[in-house]
């Protein structure tokens, strides 16, 4: 899974723990827990979702890794 993609998953959980919490206190440190995981989403330039694009299209004929850099 791309990391950004994991960083989305985090930040809805976080979200619906927010939106069960009892307390407004609760609330808003889950807020800001979702608001933290959603600021690690890097910010892309248009030639790099291009790239992205046509390498997911076309393809390398390497499998994906799971490693992270």
């Amino acid at each position: 899974m791309h990391s950004d993609d994991e960083y989305r998953r985090q930040a809805a959980d976080a979200q619906k723990e927010a939106d069960r919490a009892r307390y407004d206190e609760d609330r808003a440190s889950w807020l800001r827990v979702a608001q933290g995981w959603l600021s690690l989403i890097r910010k892309r330039r248009p030639e790099e979702d291009a790239f992205e694009a046509r390498s997911n299209a076309e393809g390398t004929g390497q499998p994906d890794s799971d490693a992270s850099n």
